[in-house]
């Protein structure tokens, strides 16, 4: 096989890529890039010729120091989504090597610290992230990341601490009631996810999501009343929304009340005719008003439709 011959442009992109890379080594073997700003690096010429080296890299690559940092951020904060937090670090210090003023890999820092458990070390970061961004602007933006992070990777608790910093730097933001309520139904705390909910609906009565997720924290406590109350006021502010149709369809189902159940599934095989499963439930749906000739037509739909599930209701009423 002939091989074709690297472009100019090819050979320039892997040449400060090699460049980029041998910064990168030579760090590690002579700092630790696994701690912020690099420990307690001794700031000696050899560093100097390092930091000279990496920003002519970066600024080769990227053009200017500003793209230059906000590349090596936004992969940092991929990276820690990704739970490779070692590489994260690493991302964050190249970012802050290249801006020191810049806030956010201090706010990286603070973070990945606090997933260490070394929270009391995380504080003086988030404070120097603080000074570097005095209207707050970017500390939220960073904020809203870390609550991503934290809660990606499951650290619940951690995420709903995250969203109280922002509370208390913008207490009217609608996102963060929203997802605090969501957090807390996940922790099965039910009281708390209930404020959070309300305080949301106060802010913003018409938003559907926030009673979505309030109606299934209530149908996890067996509340089907105010379940279906809350899917019905989604559904008012927003007709295309398939999961509270079908929602609501099984909760009328466990009500005995299945031509409501059935109304609902059919919405939902208006708004998504692909779904096997909502084919699957309507076909339910109809068996249960002694339709069967219907009921297996659906079943049949969510054979061809690829629900795993049918199988056995297909051997059983439709043989």
């Amino acid at each position: 096989m002939k091989i074709k011959k690297i472009s100019k442009m090819r050979r320039f992109f892997f040449s400060v890529l090699s460049v980029l890379m041998t910064c990168c080594v030579t760090a590690q073997q002579q700092y630790d890039i696994t701690k912020p700003m690099f420990g307690e690096t001794e700031k000696d010429e050899r560093y100097q010729k390092f930091v000279d080296d990496f920003r002519k890299a970066a600024l080769t690559q990227f053009g200017s120091i500003d793209s230059a940092v906000m590349d090596f951020t936004n992969k940092a904060w991929t990276f820690f989504m990704q739970n490779d937090l070692e590489t994260a670090m690493r991302r964050f210090n190249q970012a802050w090597l290249l801006n020191p003023e810049y806030p956010d890999p201090y706010f990286g820092f603070a973070a990945l610290l606090e997933m260490q458990g070394k929270n009391q070390e995380s504080i003086p970061f988030y404070f120097l992230g603080s000074e570097k961004d005095k209207d707050n602007y970017r500390t939220i933006i960073c904020f809203k990341q870390i609550a991503a992070c934290k809660e990606q990777l499951n650290d619940l608790r951690g995420a709903i601490a995250t969203w109280s910093k922002i509370r208390v730097l913008n207490p009217e933001e609608l996102l963060i009631y929203k997802k605090c309520g969501y957090l807390y139904t996940m922790l099965g705390e039910v009281a708390l996810a209930l404020d959070a909910f309300a305080r949301a609906v106060k802010l913003d009565p018409d938003d559907p999501q926030t009673y979505y997720n309030r109606a299934i924290l209530n149908e996890n406590m067996d509340d089907y009343d105010r379940a279906i109350a809350d899917y019905n006021r989604c559904i008012l502010l927003d007709t295309t929304y398939v999961s509270a149709y079908v929602n609501r369809g099984i909760l009328e189902m466990k009500r005995d009340n299945y031509e409501a159940g059935k109304q609902d599934f059919e919405a939902g095989v208006r708004l998504d005719n692909r779904s096997g499963e909502i084919r699957r439930l309507l076909g339910i749906a109809k068996l249960s008003l002694n339709d069967v000739l219907g009921a297996c037509d659906e079943f049949q739909t969510a054979k061809e439709l690829g629900d795993k599930d049918i199988d056995e209701l297909i051997n059983q009423y439709c043989k």
